[in-house]
């Protein structure tokens, strides 16, 4: 199971239940990876947008939903990956 998998599955039927937000949840889930790891996450998360490029991310909501993720919310979870990508694994994302 590759790191965007597992961050995939982080967002489970119950994520918009326990976490207030994306972001908070996303927060908790970076807080407990290594550098490394985190690195990979991000370099995941790119090549995401790049296999499922588009304005509207359909592509990109389906990819997420396949990898397992069973929470989605199109305001925000874009912008988190976007984020991560970008590297800000930190409070700020």
């Amino acid at each position: 199971m590759t790191e965007l998998e597992r961050f995939a599955r982080w967002f489970h039927q119950d994520f918009g239940v326990i976490y207030a937000s994306s972001k908070e949840g996303a927060q908790v889930y970076l807080s407990t990876l290594d550098s490394k790891n985190r690195d990979k996450l991000a370099s995941e998360i790119s090549q995401l947008f790049i296999q499922n490029p588009g304005k509207d991310f359909k592509g990109l909501k389906n990819a997420w939903l396949r990898m397992g993720a069973q929470w989605w919310d199109s305001s925000t979870v874009p912008e988190l990956l976007v984020s991560i990508c970008n590297g800000n694994f930190s409070n700020d994302i």
